[in-house]
């Protein structure tokens, strides 16, 4: 090392660079991070976790912001890689309680590891307190896994305290990256490229931030919102194949045909500001009518990148470029969870509860004028319960009549219909509908050219099709529309079969009647081969039970091993998967690799899989198959290395088979478990046992943000306080404090319900739907309906 300092390695500024503290007065900072927007940080998974835990009470400080110096802000959320990743993915982001003034953020860029070598680095960390000091070098090297190896010439070498320190390139004018490891016998360290990062957390959008600079002049409308279609999670899987016409981003091609009423109808909603929009307008229909499409179709060619790699004779309505502020595919989704996701669009505080959100959105599309904000929920109905269905849709409302004057407008696509009957009756005066079962949003020649495009492969031509000749398809495609009756599925799905696997154009007259999606489906599979023994049929009949997003390809090898007793290879499995015929049925998250997860492309698809399950009255009894081979997943290790699909779903595929009960009961399973989902299936128990590990969930509502070990303690006061055994007092695992005895009578209530400021003069239940609501009339003029379940607010009646 030398202590000659290379002159312009330094930012122009660096009042962006933070520090890291654990409780409110804490003097000594735990180690460093930056500004990546106004209320989020980035710094090192190690900084913040102790012993895989996240630590409580952290604050970020900004000592070098002359403004900001005294400035205490607490971290309201961390989101980091699991934890048995972390040391190779050694990135947290820190989700402030305030926001900080744009000016503060550093800039970004993502360049490759390679891309930085020999090129010079800056740093300021924390080494000596809270002073801080400076280092800087080239970097020597591209390491694996998106790490650089930096190489010190300064003075003052990298040590500890330098973790979670922004990685400057004078080269780029922008932080790239973000120093993770110091070698103390050198002085020199490793960093974690941006890029790198944007991969590790692909749900946090970095991809976004790294871009905003060179795309804010032309692209500002996608950048302002903090979401764009290419860092969206669902996006290949569920937008961007509707919007093609096909069913997996696997499958290439662009077969989207017609649909301009629909189309047109949603278009001009979103766009046309003369009108107050306090309605939401619900796309509607059978299963296999189009919902998906429609709505894909909006938010892809809403999105530039995407609607730049649309062919040139795709001549059909389009969206606005930047139309779109958010889209949200509600399949086995919380409302919170879509809440959350809606809040992250428009850089709001994340809401703890559903009904936080309209006045959380309020209060960060207000403090700038964006002009719309335009939110796309589709598949409504297949949220993770039909409750969670009309909380989503009530919300909905809320947004809509609260905020439509910010220009908030929002889309939602649903059936009319789901398991507790009746969707959107109970809220129609607050919603326009767009019925594509009605005669003024359907025209039989969309699904005639739907059909030829896809019985002619168009975009994954068959050299030896036989039905090249466009008068021998299109006979065929009037007939598969016909017998269609208006449904894309079922049409997409006989005209893919034919399409894909005749050697001779078939005869119009030979086509067999099939108007119902199981029966389509029941043909397509026949032609399937069976893999290893196990017929294709059963395979998916796996898939069909899983939520979203999907089974790992080792879960799906284990659940289908437990429903028919044979074992298929894993790299068979995702042969199948990836095969010309089987991908059209199904879609994963990562379809160049086995680390995705798998999911049926259609609901409609799940219901026909299961429906011969239904009728010989076997869905219980695959439930609970399902969920013990779940429950196996752990073995003798530790619940902390099952994948995230185990810790999310199996409640509810324990309580659906009915044996919550014995999950209830492995103590280790709760303190890993996503409790969002843990505790509405806990509902389900029966025994006394069982009921009062649900009333322990339930009475420690602090636990559902907190990890293993703090868990542990947290359950040890509540089990010592409200009398509920000593499973946990008496456990042998760390934790970080232990309730030996509570003095003070159990708590009677299940549940508290806040929000009256004034005195409560009346309750009642009152019957919304397929569910029970509390309705309480207080002298702050206010009347509040409740879910008495969650203790959220419903909706409030002010006079």
């Amino acid at each position: 090392m030398t202590g000659q300092r290379r002159p312009g390695v330094r930012p122009p500024s660096d009042v962006w660079v933070t520090a890291i503290h654990q409780a409110a007065n804490a003097a000594l900072p735990l180690g460093s991070g930056f500004l990546i927007d106004t209320r989020r940080v980035l710094t090192c998974a190690h900084v913040v976790h102790d012993k895989g835990d996240v630590r409580s009470d952290l604050w970020v400080t900004f000592p070098k912001a002359d403004e900001l110096m005294h400035l205490r802000v607490p971290v309201e959320q961390v989101v980091a890689p699991p934890t048995d990743q972390q040391d190779v993915q050694d990135v947290a982001v820190l989700v402030l309680r305030e926001e900080i003034a744009p000016e503060y953020v550093a800039r970004l860029r993502r360049p490759a590891a390679g891309d930085l070598v020999d090129r010079s680095w800056w740093s300021f960390g924390f080494p000596d307190g809270v002073l801080g000091n400076s280092a800087d070098g080239s970097v020597g090297e591209a390491l694996g896994f998106g790490w650089v190896r930096l190489d010190t010439t300064s003075r003052y070498p990298v040590r500890p305290g330098y973790s979670g320190a922004a990685l400057w390139s004078a080269d780029y004018d922008a932080v790239v990256g973000l120093v993770g490891q110091a070698r103390r016998d050198s002085g020199d360290a490793r960093a974690l490229t941006l890029k790198t990062v944007d991969l590790v957390l692909p749900e946090q959008k970095l991809r976004l931030l790294t871009d905003w600079s060179v795309e804010a002049a032309g692209d500002a409308a996608l950048s302002a919102w903090g979401w764009t279609l290419a860092g969206d999670a669902e996006s290949g899987r569920h937008w961007r194949p509707r919007a093609r016409g096909v069913s997996t981003d696997a499958e290439r091609g662009f077969r989207f045909r017609g649909r301009g009423a629909a189309l047109t109808a949603v278009v001009e909603w979103m766009t046309t500001r003369e009108r107050d929009r306090r309605q939401v307008l619900v796309v509607t229909g059978s299963p296999g009518v189009g919902k998906s499409a429609v709505l894909g179709r909006v938010v892809t060619t809403a999105d530039a990148q995407i609607a730049a790699t649309l062919p040139a004779e795709d001549w059909g309505v389009r969206a606005p470029v930047g139309s779109v502020a958010c889209a949200v595919h509600a399949r086995d989704k919380t409302a919170v969870e879509v809440a959350r996701e809606i809040a992250t669009a428009a850089s709001a505080r994340l809401p703890e509860q559903v009904k936080e959100l309209p006045d959380l959105l309020r209060e960060a599309l207000g403090k700038d004028d964006r002009g719309s904000f335009c939110v796309v929920i589709d598949a409504l109905d297949e949220a993770t319960t039909p409750q969670n269905a009309r909380v989503i849709l009530q919300t909905a409302i809320s947004l809509a009549e609260t905020c439509a004057d910010l220009g908030v407008r929002v889309v939602v696509g649903s059936r009319r219909v789901d398991d507790a009957g009746d969707l959107l009756a109970p809220f129609a005066g607050a919603l326009k509908i767009i019925d594509l079962d009605g005669p003024e949003f359907f025209a039989p020649d969309d699904l005639v050219a739907y059909a030829l495009a896809t019985l002619q492969l168009v975009g994954d031509e068959r050299v030896n099709s036989p039905y090249q000749d466009d008068q021998v398809a299109a006979a065929v495609a009037q007939r598969i529309a016909e017998m269609a009756q208006g449904n894309f599925l079922i049409a997409g799905l006989v005209a893919r079969s034919h399409g894909m696997h005749d050697q001779e154009a078939i005869a119009v007259e030979q086509l067999r009647y099939t108007s119902t999606v199981e029966a389509a489906l029941r043909d397509y599979l026949s032609r399937l081969p069976a893999l290893q023994g196990v017929p294709a049929q059963d395979l998916l009949t796996a898939l069909a039970y899983a939520e979203s997003p999907g089974l790992t390809l080792s879960l799906w090898r284990r659940v289908v091993q437990a429903m028919t007793g044979q074992a298929v290879d894993e790299g068979a499995l995702f042969g199948f998967a990836r095969s010309a015929a089987a991908n059209f049925l199904v879609e994963s998250s990562d379809s160049a690799t086995r680390s995705g997860s798998f999911r049926l492309f259609h609901q409609a698809l799940n219901e026909a899989l299961l429906a011969p399950r239904a009728a010989a009255a076997l869905l219980v009894h695959d439930e609970r198959t399902i969920a013990r081979a779940l429950m196996d997943t752990a073995g003798g290790s530790s619940w902390a290395t099952v994948p995230g699909y185990v810790l999310r779903s199996l409640p509810g595929h324990a309580a659906r088979g009915g044996i919550i009960d014995e999950l209830l009961q492995n103590d280790a399973y709760a303190l890993y478990a996503d409790l969002r989902r843990l505790v509405p299936a806990a509902k389900a128990s029966l025994s006394p046992a069982g009921r009062a590990r649900a009333r322990l969930l339930r009475k420690t509502p602090q636990a559902l943000e907190a990890g293993p070990r703090e868990r542990m303690a947290l359950f040890t006061v509540t089990e010592a306080r409200e009398q509920l055994g000593r499973s946990f007092r008496d456990r042998r695992a760390s934790a970080p404090y232990r309730a030996v005895w509570a003095v003070g009578a159990p708590h009677a209530e299940d549940i508290v319900l806040e929000g009256h400021t004034a005195w409560i003069n009346a309750l009642c239940p009152v019957p919304v739907g397929s569910r029970m609501l509390l309705a309480s009339a207080s002298n702050d003029h206010t009347i509040r309906l409740w879910d008495a379940d969650t203790g959220e607010t419903v909706r409030i009646l002010t006079g």
